[in-house]
């Protein structure tokens, strides 16, 4: 048996999948009282992270998902402060 693959949750359809089917968003330090969400795509930056789905074809995080985890406020609860979408990712889901 190999060994377990960690899991992660989609904070916009709450989807439970292994790490790498899921894209990871990160804080961007700004010095800012709103902090910056930001994609991490190699999923090194250090800090609370959040994931959404990945769209199987691009590699980009999925729209709907993105949007609902910003109407019900997704992405702030699982990196627990206030957060400011950054545009770059707004923009990679096109």
């Amino acid at each position: 048996m190999g060994a377990a693959k960690p899991r992660r949750r989609c904070v916009g359809c709450g989807l439970v999948a292994p790490k790498a089917e899921l894209v990871r968003i990160a804080l961007a330090d700004t010095g800012a009282r709103a902090a910056r969400a930001v994609l991490d795509r190699d999923g090194k930056m250090g800090g609370r992270g959040a994931y959404l789905c990945r769209e199987r074809q691009s590699g980009r995080p999925a729209a709907a998902c993105l949007a609902r985890a910003q109407r019900n406020g997704g992405v702030a609860r699982a990196l627990r402060t206030s957060v400011r979408i950054d545009a770059e990712l707004i923009e990679s889901v096109g």
